[in-house]
């Protein structure tokens, strides 16, 4: 479950200023604090990067696949065609014989 982060900087100036602040330095004070807020990371936003991240990965893992399936491919045909070369070699071979 996600938690809400919420300031209200009203309400925390009216304290501040309750306790004997001036207002200057009340106004200072939740700046501050509104500005470190700011950047908070929440679960939700947690969540959504790694949604993300997950989606990317299962891209790159599709495209390595495919990448491994070509690879393979090539290297069958390469064999055969070395393949066919040694056998034919070892024929002409034999009938020089």
């Amino acid at each position: 479950m996600a938690m809400a982060l919420t300031f209200n900087s009203r309400e925390a100036v009216q304290k501040l200023l309750g306790r004997g602040l001036p207002e200057p330095a009340a106004d200072g004070i939740v700046e501050v604090v509104e500005e470190a807020t700011n950047s908070v990371v929440t679960s939700d936003i947690l969540r959504a990067e790694l949604n993300v991240v997950r989606a990317e990965m299962a891209a790159f893992r599709s495209d390595f696949r495919a990448d491994l399936r070509e690879l393979r491919a090539e290297f069958y045909r390469a064999s055969l065609i070395q393949g066919g070369v040694i056998i034919g070699a070892v024929v002409a071979l034999v009938k020089l014989l």
